[in-house]
């Protein structure tokens, strides 16, 4: 994809960027009390054979053989209402063959409204962000880095999840993402897609 087709891309997202950023400034300056909540998690699960949709699905989709275990940290310092924004970074290794490791980080916003008798707690988040990893992994990812002679290298990352919680705790989470890579439309690397990955974990917040 030539450089023009990217810009209206590029300046959209850049537009998006700075909207949160001029969000989460104007929710700074009218909180009086402002939250500093934490978390870390592990997760581990399996890179797919299918894209972003098919992946959505973890019953329906094919797996790779990929295993990819990983470790993350998020802190939120601002709120509005049930709605938490903040920040993650994490770290994971990516097995079977040419085993490489990712790293990761983003905005991720929460919702914390989701209670079902008064027992349950649902949480829906996303987290948007870059993505690097030390090689690209056969599969998929290779199949798509070559078809589009790109570089798999540096890609956005997107997670898609959903976890869940007792009411009496929800200071312990389980949590199923979808742990995804992607150039964008060709905005990073010349790619389009990347690679994904069903994952489970646990998160522990302080």
């Amino acid at each position: 994809m030539s450089v023009l087709k990217r810009v209206p891309f590029v300046i959209l997202l850049g537009g998006l960027s700075l909207s949160f950023c001029g969000a989460v400034s104007a929710v700074a300056e009218e909180t009086d009390e402002i939250t500093h909540d934490q978390s870390v998690f592990l997760f581990g699960g399996g890179m797919t054979d299918g894209d972003m949709a098919e992946s959505a699905n973890p019953f329906g989709v094919g797996y790779e053989g990929h295993p990819l275990f990983g470790i993350g940290y998020q802190m939120f310092p601002y709120e509005i209402g049930a709605v938490k924004l903040g920040v993650e970074a994490g770290i994971a290794g990516r097995f079977g063959g040419n085993a490489n490791a990712e790293i990761w980080g983003g905005v991720v916003g929460r919702y914390e409204g989701i209670e079902i008798a008064n027992t349950v707690r649902i949480v829906p988040s996303f987290t948007f962000g870059l993505s690097h990893v030390t090689k690209t992994m056969n599969g998929r990812e290779r199949k798509n880095e070559e078809e589009r002679n790109g570089n798999a290298g540096t890609l956005f990352y997107l997670g898609p999840e959903i976890s869940f919680s007792t009411v009496s705790r929800p200071d312990v989470e389980l949590f199923w993402r979808l742990h995804h890579r992607s150039g964008a439309w060709g905005t990073l690397g010349d790619m389009h897609g990347g690679s994904n990955a069903n994952v489970v974990g646990v998160r522990y917040k302080f």
